[in-house]
């Protein structure tokens, strides 16, 4: 069964003090996720208080998230938080600019491997989350297909439907692709207004046709869906309530 959790970066803002961390993790448990996953909360927060608040709030970490680069310069404490918080899922976003070629494409697949290997050895799983900034061209292939091909099936493919979608990429077709190396998955809405500006939406509000991806997600056997909304246009909770109600309709718990 798919678990329906939260990517706690949706509330940036609100992650800033230890008092706005502990009032936000109880919102999110209020609302009822269950299963969070860790991203962009001030690092000066320490993570013994992090650890706790997630105690209280009987919210469970399943792993963080952060750009390639910071979680390679940084990869030690990484692991220790995922250590502390039970964090089983390390995911890098992003692929850096100078891997923007072909060649650059499978030198840093060679690196995914690299770090994938090191941290099975730490009893961490390496998840890989593209952006629609990072879908090129090269040869007649896109940098992801280049990318999945050339790594190891134990590297994870977390799909951001919306990024997906933007990237001018079927998420039916990737979430098949990536069956058996995608146990995350982000689900996050929205639209292009008549100005031509992005506007992110609670899940079920925006221009992206739903019911396929649930079904794929679940026939898959992908097992952490995790709603994401960075901007609002009314209070960032009450978006994440509607995300939360809307997908529960639809299959995942």
């Amino acid at each position: 069964m798919t678990r329906l959790g939260i990517q706690i970066s949706s509330v940036r803002d609100y992650l800033q003090t230890p008092e706005d961390v502990l009032a936000s993790f109880s919102k999110v448990s209020e609302i009822g996720y269950k299963t969070i996953q860790i991203q962009w909360i001030n690092p000066e927060i320490p993570m013994d208080f992090i650890h706790d608040a997630l105690k209280e709030t009987r919210l469970e970490c399943i792993g963080t998230q952060d750009y390639y680069d910071v979680v390679v310069s940084h990869l030690e404490e990484v692991i220790e938080i995922n250590d502390l918080w039970g964090g089983s899922y390390i995911t890098v976003s992003g692929i850096p600019e100078r891997y923007h070629s072909y060649e650059g494409c499978l030198e840093f697949a060679k690196e995914l491997n690299k770090l994938s290997e090191f941290l099975e050895t730490k009893g961490k799983i390496l998840t890989f989350h593209p952006r629609y900034m990072d879908v090129f061209q090269y040869n007649g292939q896109n940098s992801l297909d280049i990318i999945f091909e050339n790594t190891r099936s134990e590297l994870q493919f977390l799909l951001d439907i919306y990024h997906i979608i933007h990237a001018g990429l079927d998420p039916i077709e990737w979430i098949y692709k990536v069956k058996g190396r995608n146990d995350l998955i982000h689900f996050k809405d929205g639209m292009i207004d008549s100005d031509g500006n992005e506007v992110l939406m609670p899940v079920g509000q925006g221009t992206i046709q739903w019911k396929k991806i649930f079904d794929a997600t679940i026939e898959t056997g992908v097992k952490y869906a995790f709603a994401e909304q960075e901007k609002w246009q009314k209070d960032p909770f009450h978006c994440l309530k509607e995300s939360y109600d809307y997908i529960r309709l639809n299959g995942i718990e």
